[in-house]
């Protein structure tokens, strides 16, 4: 579908914003120029600023070096974040990238006016960063953006995909181009950390992952989110440049802290079984990141560690729900029998079904399936109040059912071996 259609069924055309600039001359000072090292590019009679700084592979930044994220072998990327068919991930060839808008809203008016791009490069990682300093300027940035952006085998961001991404899309799509990366893998961090983190931090926010995580505080020169749509306001209107200098840190310092968190996450995920990691690994979401990414081994020790680490009962019972039923999809019945076994007289039924399952349809012991799923209905008797009124009859009905067919099998079994007996 071209960009027109597109523009066509989304109903939208490019306005100008809510409060245009003038394009006149404004009194800036001091200039940008004389605040963050970078330079000005002109294109068209629009212009965008431009500020660059390299940082060496062994620079530090929350504990790790920026080199730490590419020791992660690129092929286990894509099946623990995005689905075990997808294709390898490198984020060496990768895009970092995080924006800074007029706004908090994903429409039409919501204008992304720094974006700032970090890859690795030959000499270290390099942080980018394209200022737009009037809404009629936003044709540059976008050629610039996109210019940088055509290499790219992939985009990391954090909380990206649902924020920082589909804005950048719509102002392409609204200036009528064809926005970058179409089809391209996209890594987003807060996705990964809440599926690690969010059972064992009170939140997943990068601010906070930050503290509790890469043991980072920002200095005094950091401005909070919620304050950037407004100094942008200010420099467009007023041309206040000083607090602008707060916004291009903050951008920088998100860049930096998402190459860090995936370092660190590639340290969790490759090593998660050792001491080093154990006051904040959550062991019982890595099995379940395991298991959706394929690695059945990684994922059973994983569920493992879980119930004998388990910050809880709850956590322990369901370490082991997760441990036995990907046994039992491994075939590995026996052991997950064991497990079952282990399970019985705890907070749920389903060991009592499991096992009547297998002693019925595998092991064809009758007399043992249906004394399981005797214990199973004292079970719910003794729980009736805690499952509620329609579950509890649904329970019932279901385990009448299937102690009556056993019952009935188990006949079956005495009149055959009783045949049998008669001719011999």
């Amino acid at each position: 579908m071209d960009v027109r259609t597109r523009l066509q069924r989304m109903n939208l055309r490019r306005d100008a914003p809510t409060t245009p600039s003038e394009r006149s001359p404004r009194p800036v000072q001091p200039p940008l120029e004389s605040l963050v090292e970078g330079q000005w590019v002109q294109s068209s009679g629009s212009r965008c600023f431009v500020a660059e700084r390299l940082y060496p592979l062994e620079y530090i930044h929350g504990g790790l070096r920026l080199l730490d994220l590419l020791t992660l072998p690129s092929q286990e990327w894509m099946p623990l974040g995005m689905g075990a068919d997808s294709p390898s991930f490198d984020p060496g060839r990768a895009a970092f990238i995080d924006i800074e808008t007029t706004g908090l809203a994903r429409g039409a008016g919501t204008y992304a006016f720094l974006i700032g791009l970090g890859f690795f490069v030959r000499r270290g990682f390099l942080v980018r960063q394209y200022f737009m300093p009037d809404y009629a300027d936003e044709d540059v940035l976008l050629d610039l953006v996109a210019r940088d952006l055509a290499d790219k085998a992939g985009l990391i961001s954090f909380n990206g995909r649902s924020f920082d991404w589909p804005i950048i899309e719509t102002r392409y799509v609204l200036a009528r181009r064809e926005p970058p990366c179409r089809d391209t893998p996209h890594l987003d961090l807060l996705l990964f950390s809440r599926r690690l983190w969010r059972r064992v931090l009170p939140s997943c926010a990068l601010s906070s992952l930050e503290r509790s995580v890469l043991g980072i505080d920002r200095d005094d020169t950091d401005v909070p989110s919620y304050l950037i749509p407004q100094i942008y306001q200010d420099y467009v209107r007023r041309g206040l440049t000083r607090p602008l200098v707060g916004v291009f840190y903050h951008n920088e310092m998100d860049l930096l802290s998402m190459v860090a968190l995936a370092a660190w996450v590639a340290r969790v995920v490759s090593s998660p079984f050792g001491q080093e990691h154990a006051s904040l690994c959550d062991h019982l979401a890595l099995g379940r990141l395991y298991e959706s990414g394929g690695r059945s081994e990684d994922a059973l020790l994983a569920y493992q560690v879980a119930a004998q680490r388990g910050r809880g009962q709850w956590e322990i019972d369901a370490a082991y729900k997760r441990l036995s039923f990907l046994l039992k999809r491994l075939g590995r019945y026996d052991e997950a029998m064991e497990v079952w076994r282990r399970q019985v007289g705890g907070t749920e039924v389903y060991p009592y079904v499991e096992l009547a399952k297998q002693l019925e349809h595998r092991l064809h012991d009758y007399a043992g399936a249906r004394r399981v799923t005797l214990q199973a209905v004292d079970w719910a008797q003794g729980h009736a109040g805690r499952l509620g009124t329609s579950r509890h009859r649904r329970l019932m009905a279901e385990l009448r059912h299937r102690l009556a067919r056993v019952e009935r099998r188990m006949a079956r079994t005495r009149t055959q071996a009783e045949a049998i007996t008669k001719v011999t």
